[in-house]
């Protein structure tokens, strides 16, 4: 535009702007700072950035990094000064500088731009004193339900022990180590960083082998445990079940798979394939027994929580063991369909 001073062009322009000679002296700025920072522009042009006001702008990081302006291709972006200034109390502003020339010369000057961002950061910081009250507050409350399980569960065992043989027994026990299973998830969150997810290698590696030392604890058998578990973050809602499952699993492969055999292996693996996540709990015991009487309620949950997670159940047993896999679909694909409902 020919004719028109671009510094009359700022005049119009909310936010505050100060042109600087390489020298850091103000040479222009305009109507929005003198307003902001309730100045003169008397007062102001002609003297250095840094003797402004009270000194609020004699800050060493910001005149270094302004004094390379010039000289190269530096800019300066979201450059933040908490400052007192003297006519509007405490201010949060973002700094943003870059070089200019002077159209029809080769005179360097600085452009730059001061934007009150003292509302913006004060939701941010109360937003993220929030979010971490609710994270101590969800850390604490985990670590209240798995204390809380793991006394329920303490007490059914107890209870289970009264009964010195028969159903009532076998059914307590089995209902105690459902309870340790969803306790040990919470024992598992109140250690870690969040309580939306937990890693199914940490998780159910534990829960295998506790599960194992608990119901071969008086068999005076050597059950032998082989876990390759792969690590998968595991939304606290799918672990869960999962973990409920593998407490089926394990507890009936320990128990039931070596009836007249006082050595075995229990093998439980977790591997994710393309669209797919496959538990696998195998033994090398003698096949399975539709006779026993758990059997039917024991594979009704399993199904249950397979259904529940969105995925199905294969089974083949024989006189060299028993495999049962667990099909599920991919963590990423669980994630998308749980974010869309």
């Amino acid at each position: 535009m020919p004719g028109v001073d671009p510094l009359d062009l700022v005049e119009t322009i909310r936010e505050s702007l100060l042109v600087l000679e390489p020298d850091l002296t103000v040479r222009f700025a305009n109507r929005a700072f003198c307003q902001t920072f309730a100045v003169a522009p008397e007062h102001t042009v002609g003297r250095k950035l840094y003797e402004l006001g009270d000194g609020q702008w004699d800050i060493p990081g910001l005149r270094a990094s302004l004094e390379t302006i010039v000289s190269g291709k530096k800019t300066i972006e979201a450059f933040e000064v908490d400052h007192v200034f003297p006519s509007i109390g405490r201010r949060v502003m973002a700094l943003n500088a870059r070089k200019i020339y002077r159209h029809g010369n080769n005179i360097k000057q600085i452009l730059l731009a001061i934007e009150d961002v003292t509302e913006r950061v004060r939701l941010e910081r109360e937003r993220s004193a929030a979010n971490e009250r609710i994270g101590m507050l969800m850390q604490e409350l985990t670590h209240r339900v798995k204390n809380s399980l793991q006394s329920i569960a303490a007490m059914v065992m107890i209870e289970a022990r009264s009964h010195k043989s028969g159903q009532g027994k076998a059914a307590l026990e089995r209902v105690s180590h459902r309870i340790d299973a969803i306790g040990q998830l919470y024992a598992k969150l109140s250690k870690s960083d969040t309580v939306e997810a937990v890693d199914a290698a940490t998780y159910l590696d534990d829960l295998c082998r506790d599960l194992v030392a608990s119901v071969d604890r008086n068999g005076g058998r050597a059950i032998a445990l082989e876990t390759d578990i792969e690590s998968v973050r595991l939304p606290t809602d799918r672990a869960i079940p999962i973990g409920l499952i593998v407490n089926e699993l394990v507890t009936n492969a320990v128990k039931y798979a070596f009836p007249a055999r006082a050595k075995g292996t229990v093998i439980v693996t977790l591997k994710r394939v393309p669209g797919e996540l496959r538990l696998t709990v195998a033994d090398d015991g003698s096949g399975f027994d539709p006779r026993r009487a758990d059997s039917g309620l024991g594979g009704r949950l399993v199904e249950g929580f397979a259904q529940q997670l969105g995925g199905r159940v294969e089974r083949e047993s024989g006189s060299q063991g028993t495999t049962v896999r667990l099909i599920l679909p991919s963590p990423e694909d669980a994630v998308s369909k749980s974010a869309s409902e």
